[in-house]
């Protein structure tokens, strides 16, 4: 909000038009900020925007188009979306911009009081969304709180079993068990935390240039330590992006143990620049993912197939860092070639 007041992106071509809503829409208490393309809208809108009024007809694109980019973008996925037309106003024309995302759909001319009274609506379901959301993500982020006093204490304790002198021989394969399943509840809360803080995170604007194959190097030399299977790496030329080395290796290491947990055989990483991406590759055989569960696989809380292990939250984890750093993954999944988790991130100029 700027001053208290509730902040309205209006995008709409017709300059005539545009001045007298938005004066109308001064008026009434609301900040409106104006554009006059689709283009133009995408490049003003901000995750404080309440809402956005779009004009179906923009001279570069349809307002659900323009819709659809808006909602599919994670920074702005919550803007609430109104969708103001005079020429598309038959009902199958409102059906079909409420089921590609619209929130609400008018047809102008439409009296200012029903722009008003519909503009306050989305206003108050939008807050009542950020504060189920804040309220989601306080209670994660103490719950994993909470729960590292705890299991540090466990296993401080079990250091100390460990290394007395106290413990039988035949009795170590149950310390080793207690460690490791620590371990993987350690791993859990710190998915939890990084989740509640993707929340809401903003992109850095700055940020150094990191080695993408260095990294790795450092992932898998830690993992090889406990990993119950093999690790290939192969990275042989430098990678450079400019990101978060924390974040990055946090997305390296999800994806490995990810690839430790449900394949058989060596675990294969490889990293090399392609065509002016650092392309990072985490290969495993093994059980294929099931071509129903491909298409939910990075969203929160999913397990493919119903896996066991873990919250849910490692590839979405991953999905957000490599799309917080204008990246992408994606995943292949058959019987016969193995599971390939492929993350693309910009080089970055040396």
């Amino acid at each position: 909000m700027s001053d208290g007041k509730p902040r309205i992106l209006f995008v709409e071509d017709d300059i005539g038009k545009r001045y007298v809503i938005a004066r109308q829409l001064r008026v009434a208490g609301f900040d409106v900020e104006e554009a006059a393309t689709g283009e133009e809208g995408l490049a003003r809108i901000r995750p404080d925007h309440q809402v956005a009024i779009l004009d179906m007809k923009l001279p570069d694109m349809y307002g659900w188009d323009l819709c659809r980019r808006i909602k599919e973008n994670p920074r702005t996925a919550t803007v609430k979306v109104l969708e103001l037309s005079a020429t598309l106003a038959s009902a199958e024309d409102r059906a079909r911009g409420l089921e590609l995302g619209a929130d609400c759909y008018l047809v102008h001319p439409v009296e200012i009081v029903e722009l008003v009274a519909a503009l306050r609506a989305l206003i108050r379901l939008r807050k009542a969304e950020d504060d189920k959301a804040r309220a989601q993500e306080l209670f994660l982020g103490a719950l994993g709180h909470d729960l590292r006093n705890p299991l540090n204490t466990l296993t401080t304790g079990l250091e100390l079993l460990a290394g007395s002198g106290a413990v039988a021989e035949e009795q170590r394969p149950t310390l080793e068990r207690m460690d490791r399943a620590l371990d993987r509840m350690c791993r859990m809360i710190d998915q939890l935390l990084i989740f509640t803080q993707s929340l809401h995170e903003s992109v850095p604007v700055k940020r150094p240039v990191v080695d993408l194959a260095e990294l790795a190097r450092s992932v898998v030399r830690d993992a090889a330590h406990g990993s119950p299977r093999p690790i290939e790496l192969h990275a042989e030329a430098a990678a450079p992006v400019s990101g978060d080395a924390g974040k990055l290796m946090q997305l390296i290491d999800n994806l490995l143990v990810n690839a430790i947990r449900h394949g058989d055989g060596p675990v294969t990483v490889r990293v090399a620049p392609e065509a002016g991406f650092a392309v990072l590759r985490v290969h495993n055989h093994g059980r294929p993912i099931p071509a129903a569960a491909l298409a939910t696989l990075f969203e929160p809380y999913t397990r493919a197939g119903g896996r066991p292990g873990g919250v849910g939250l490692g590839l979405y984890i991953v999905a957000q860092i490599a799309r917080n750093h204008d990246g992408s993954v994606e995943v292949t999944s058959t019987a016969e070639a193995g599971t390939t988790f492929t993350v693309r991130l910009p080089l970055a100029a040396t």
